[in-house]
């Protein structure tokens, strides 16, 4: 059995690719101005690839990936705004998300 992790032909020298945030929105988002969410298959492939994710000015490297019904959710640390001493787990949820209610 392997374990392995391929890069695809469309992989070649690319080092890193960036996941960015919109604010006060949950999804992962592929291009600069925020238009196009990023489906579940294509988020665990950029996690396991070590994508960078861009919350504004400050970039974040993530630190986990789950998929739960066809969803996947990326998390990453951020340093707490209001106690420097603390962080926060923050969370991206792929484009086949919807909320709840």
């Amino acid at each position: 059995m392997s374990n392995k992790v391929y890069e695809r032909y469309e992989d070649l020298h690319v080092r890193k690719t960036y996941i960015y945030v919109k604010e006060d929105d949950v999804y992962a988002y592929a291009d600069p101005d925020k238009t196009v969410k990023i489906a579940s298959d294509d988020l665990r492939n950029l996690f396991l690839k070590g994508a960078v994710i861009l919350d504004g000015t400050t970039e974040y490297s993530p630190t986990s990936y789950a998929e739960s019904s066809k969803v996947g959710t990326i998390t990453y640390v951020k340093a707490d705004t209001t106690d420097a001493s603390t962080a926060v787990l923050t969370t991206l949820k792929s484009k086949e998300y919807t909320a709840e209610g």
